[in-house]
């Protein structure tokens, strides 16, 4: 793409344009002079001096104006592409850019997402101005940037929420870079634009599994996020992987009784099975139930139990009414 952003690229386009117009119209004239010779001299000295001079006065003012217009064109198509892509306060992605990036990077070799968010930072806006809060989001994206590798996306999510992308990273690694951000915000964040802040975040990660998208990762993060603040804050809280992503199963233990091979009864087989709906698993339940009642009633053999049999129960003498039964 043709582009052009200062002022010297402009001259220098608009000299090359100037030698280029007057250079063509001169070898025109000098073409048929190396053919003819003396004979062509006269008419070649009386053509090619307009033929040089006019395009040396010409090219220069046009061949800058119009080369001024493709550098002002270029400045905005980087103001805009600057908008979109970079906050304005902090200077880090913006929500739209770095959730479309995450995207590309996980479809090509995964990674870890962490969700971090400024601990009290409501009670600082209220207590010391808008201001000195636009300034901790400043310092917590420094932060970022310092704490984290160059190949990390480091975006703001909104307000005091930043999201980062670490590509690659597995949960060790995601956990290790989380734990630096918040060590390095206690030790660089405790005052900000002169005032005694002590500014902290909470961080929640969750690693990319296969299949799985970047909404449902935020997700998992995000629960680690409130987490981590409910907890105390100051902190790093990682989210659980899960079993499964595009088809769900659930893991369960063969209760037949028969220990596994080796003489392990502990030793279980486990077997996947995909979940059924929570009606159909209610009524296989019952009818499981009642089956099992109903062997129970036919294996023991029928027999009247007596009330002086049962402890804390007394029953009457013989010719006696027979009130109900009463606890001692």
């Amino acid at each position: 793409m043709f582009e052009i952003r200062t002022r010297r690229q402009v001259y220098r386009m608009a000299a090359v344009i100037t030698l280029f117009a007057v250079l063509i119209p001169v070898l025109t004239f000098a073409l048929p002079f190396a053919f003819f010779g003396k004979a062509y001299f006269g008419f070649f000295a009386i053509a090619v001096f307009p033929a040089a001079l006019i395009p040396l006065f010409l090219a220069p003012p046009i061949a800058i104006i119009i080369l001024q217009m493709f550098r002002r064109q270029t400045l905005t198509i980087d103001k805009v592409d600057e908008y979109i892509r970079y906050d304005a306060l902090t200077g880090v992605l913006t929500r739209t850019y770095l959730l479309g990036k995450s995207r590309e990077q996980l479809a090509a070799g995964g990674g870890a997402f962490l969700m971090i968010d400024a601990d009290h930072f409501k009670a600082i806006n209220d207590t010391h101005g808008h201001d000195v809060g636009d300034e901790a989001l400043k310092k917590l994206a420094e932060v970022l940037r310092k704490a984290l590798t160059t190949e990390a996306l480091i975006g703001r999510l909104g307000g005091e929420e930043f999201g980062v992308l670490l590509p690659g990273a597995n949960q060790a690694r995601a956990a290790m870079a989380a734990e630096a951000v918040c060590s390095l915000m206690r030790s660089e964040a405790g005052t900000i634009a002169g005032h005694e802040i002590g500014l902290t975040v909470s961080i929640g990660c969750a690693v990319h599994i296969p299949g799985q998208t970047l909404e449902r990762i935020m997700k998992r993060a995000d629960a680690a996020l409130y987490q981590a603040k409910r907890t105390g804050r100051d902190r790093v809280c990682v989210a659980e992987a899960e079993v499964s992503v595009q088809e769900p199963e659930a893991v369960v233990a063969d209760t037949a009784g028969k220990p596994a091979r080796g003489g392990d009864r502990n030793n279980r087989r486990l077997t996947r099975q995909r979940p059924q709906p929570v009606a159909e698993q209610a009524d296989q339940q019952n009818h499981l139930g009642q089956e099992r009642q109903a062997e129970a009633a036919a294996a023991l053999p029928a027999r009247r139990v007596l009330l002086d049999e049962v402890p804390g129960m007394q029953c009457p003498a013989d010719g006696e009414d027979q009130p109900e039964p009463v606890r001692r």
